[in-house]
C-alpha cells in the first residue's frame, strides 16, 4: 500500500479517511440537519379520572402525539409543536404544572416561536404568579417587540406588579398602534391613577372614551374626578356608567387559539371566567350558557352566567339565572350580593335589602354588602341606619370611600362633630386626600354647630386643595372659609365664578344651593349649609348598583 506523507508534519495521509468524512457528513446532512434535542423536562403524571370523557380523550391524544413525534425523532418545531398543543390542553383545563412543563419544553424546541412564552406568561398569570409571568412575556417580546397582545399583557401585570414606569413605557409604546391607541390611553390613564397623578388620569380617560365610547370607562374616570374633589363632576359621569361596556383591548389570536381548546364542563366555565376577568361579558355570557346546557343545575355556572347577563344590563333574566342558583345553593354569597345589586339597579329596595343581608349571614367579613346596605338607606332617609352599616363596613375595610361615607351620613343626620372626627381619623391614615380633605374643610367653615367650626384651619386646608385642584366643588368650599373669615369680597367673587363653572358643566341642579350662599356673602354672613339637603353627594350608589 503506498503511503502518502502529509506536507510539513510527517505524519502519514490515509486517502480512505477522506471518504469516511465525506460519507459522515452526507449523513449528518441527511438526519435533521445534525440537529440536537435539548434536554427536556419530565412531564408530571397527570391523574384524568376526574375529569369527563371527553377531556380524558383530549389529553390522550395529545399526550399520544408528543411521544410518536418523539419515537420517530421527529424535527424540533414539530416535536415544539406537540408539546404546546399537549400544554394548551391542559392550560385551559387547569392542570397547571404539566402545563408548565409542556409549555418549557416547546420553547426549549423552538427558542423563536414567541408562542410558547406567551402563553406561558398567561398560564402564570391564570396562577397568580406575576413575577413569573412578567419574565415570560419579556423573553416572547426579545423575539417579537412590536407585537400588540404581547405589548399589552406585559404592561398589564407590570402595572399589577406595581411597576408602574415599565407599564407606561409600554403603553406609550402601543400608542402609535391605530387598533391599540383605545387600549393604550386607558392603560396609560390607569397608571395615572397609580402614581397619583390625577388631573392626567382625566385626560386619558376623556381621550379613551372618545375612541372607545364603552360606559364601563366612566368609573375609573369618576374616581380620578372625586380624586380631586370633584364630587358633583364625579357624580355626574357616574350618571352614565354601566359594567356591560367593555373595557379597551386589541384582538389576540393566540389567546384565542388557547380558549378553543376547552373540551368540558368545567373549562367552560373557566373559559367563561376568563372572559369576565377582561370585561368580555358577552363571551362570557355565551361560555356561561354553554355550561349551563350540558349541566343544567349547576349551581355555580348559574350564578357565572347570572352575573354576566347583570354585567350586560340584562337585568330581567339575570334576576331569574340567580334566583335559580340560589334555589339550589343558598349560601353562595357572591350570587346573594349579585342578585341584591340587579334588584337595587331595578329599584326593588326592600327585595334588595333582604338579599345584602342574607349575603351577611353567610359571609359575615364581607364589606361591601354592608356598604350596599348603607347607601340604600342613605337614598331612603334612613341616615342612623346607613351610619351603622357603614361603621360595620368600615371595621372589616377601612377605606376612604367608606369612612367618606360614614361621615356624611353622621352629616345628614346631624353630626357634625362626629363626622368632623371621622374625617380627622381618615385624613390622619391618608394625609391630603382630597375628598375628605374637602369634607373636612367644608364642615369646618360651615357647620350649623359652631363648637365644630374653625374658619382659619379651613381656609388653610380649601386654599391649599383649590390651589392644585382648581376643582369648582373645591372651589365652593373655599368661598365657605374666606366667608367663614370674614373676607365676604373675595368669597362673592369666587362664589360667582364658581356658579359660572358649574352652570358650563351642565350641573343646573346645584345653582339653587350656590345662588342661596352667594346671597350670604353679599350679606356679609357665612354659609351655615355645608351641602344642600338635594345634594347628590347624599344619593350614593355605587358603580355596581348604578342604575341603566
Amino acid at each position: 500500500m503506498n503511503v502518502v506523507t502529509r506536507v510539513g508534519d510527517g505524519r502519514p495521509f490515509r486517502p480512505f479517511a477522506v471518504g469516511a468524512a465525506a460519507l459522515f457528513l452526507a449523513l449528518c446532512l441527511a438526519v435533521a440537519g445534525c440537529e440536537r434535542t435539548p434536554d427536556l423536562l419530565p412531564l408530571p403524571p397527570v391523574d384524568t379520572s376526574a375529569f369527563e370523557p371527553a377531556v380524558q380523550a383530549a389529553f390522550a391524544k395529545a399526550r399520544g402525539d408528543v411521544e410518536r413525534a418523539t419515537a420517530a425523532h421527529e424535527l424540533n418545531p414539530k416535536l415544539a409543536d406537540a408539546y404546546g398543543e399537549l400544554a394548551m390542553r391542559y392550560h385551559v383545563h387547569d392542570v397547571a404544572p404539566a402545563a408548565e412543563a409542556a409549555y418549557q419544553n416547546a420553547r426549549r424546541l423552538a427558542p423563536q416561536d414567541k408562542r410558547w412564552p406567551y402563553l406561558l406568561g398567561h398560564l402564570y398569570n391564570d396562577t397568580a404568579r406575576p413575577a413569573e409571568a412578567r419574565k415570560a412575556f419579556e423573553a416572547a417580546l426579545e423575539i417579537d417587540g412590536r407585537d400588540v397582545p404581547l405589548l399589552a399583557s406585559l404592561a398589564a401585570v407590570s402595572l399589577q406588579s406595581g411597576d408602574a414606569d415599565r407599564a407606561r413605557q409600554l403603553y406609550e409604546k402601543l400608542l402609535p398602534e391605530k387598533t391599540a391607541r383605545p387600549l393604550a390611553l386607558y392603560g396609560l390613564g390607569k397608571v395615572a391613577m397609580a402614581k397619583r397623578e390625577y388631573p392626567v388620569a382625566i385626560e386619558r380617560f376623556e381621550e379613551t372614551l372618545k375612541l372607545w365610547p364603552s360606559a364601563r370607562i366612566r368609573a375609573p374616570l369618576a374616581s380620578a374626578y372625586r380624586a380631586t374633589g370633584s364630587t358633583a363632576k364625579a357624580e355626574e359621569v357616574l350618571q352614565g356608567f354601566s359594567p356591560a361596556g367593555l373595557e379597551p383591548s386589541v384582538p389576540d389570536p393566540l389567546a384565542d387559539a388557547l380558549d378553543s381548546k376547552v373540551a368540558s364542563f368545567r373549562g367552560l366555565v373557566k373559559r367563561g371566567q376568563r372572559f369576565g376577568r377582561a370585561g368580555e361579558f358577552e363571551s362570557a355570557a355565551t361560555a356561561f350558557q354553554a355550561a349551563v346546557d350540558i349541566n343544567p343545575s349547576d349551581a355555580e355556572a348559574l350564578a357565572n352566567l347570572g352575573i354576566s347577563l347583570a354585567n350586560l344590563g340584562r337585568l330581567d333574566p339575570a334576576a331569574s339565572v340567580l334566583e335559580k342558583s340560589l334555589a339550589i345553593e343558598p349560601a353562595n354569597a357572591l350570587a346573594q350580593l349579585s342578585l341584591g345589586v340587579v334588584y337595587d339597579r331595578q329599584g326593588k329596595d326592600a327585595e334588595a335589602r333582604a338579599r345584602y343581608q342574607a349575603t351577611l349571614e353567610h359571609d359575615a367579613k364581607g364589606a361591601d354588602a354592608l356598604v350596599y346596605l348603607g347607601d340604600l338607606e342613605m337614598r331612603n332617609g334612613r341616615t342612623g341606619d346607613a351610619a351603622l352599616r357603614y361603621q360595620q363596613a368600615l371595621a372589616r375595610a377601612p377605606t376612604p370611600r367608606v369612612r367618606m361615607s360614614l361621615a356624611l351620613a353622621q352629616v345628614a343626620g346631624g353630626r357634625y362633630r362626629d363626622a368632623r372626627s371621622e374625617l380627622e381619623k381618615g385624613l390622619a391614615a391618608a394625609p391630603g386626600h382630597p375628598a375628605m380633605t374637602n369634607a373636612l374643610a367644608r364642615i369646618l367653615a360651615s357647620a350649623p354647630d359652631e363648637t365644630v367650626v374653625d374658619g382659619a384651619r379651613s381656609l388653610e386646608l380649601s386654599k391649599a386643595l383649590f390651589e392644585k385642584t382648581r376643582s369648582p366643588e373645591v372651589g365652593q368650599t373655599y368661598a365657605m372659609a374666606m366667608a367663614r373669615t370674614s373676607d365676604f369680597e373675595h368669597a362673592v367673587k369666587l362664589q360667582q365664578e364658581t356658579i359660572i363653572a358649574y352652570e358650563r358643566m351642565g350641573v343646573p341642579q346645584m345653582k339653587p344651593y350656590l345662588e342661596r350662599n352667594l346671597a350670604a356673602y353679599r350679606e356679609q354672613k357665612p354659609s351655615r349649609e355645608p351641602w344642600s339637603r338635594d345634594d347628590p353627594i347624599f344619593q350614593p350608589r355605587s358603580p355596581a348598583a348604578s342604575r341603566q
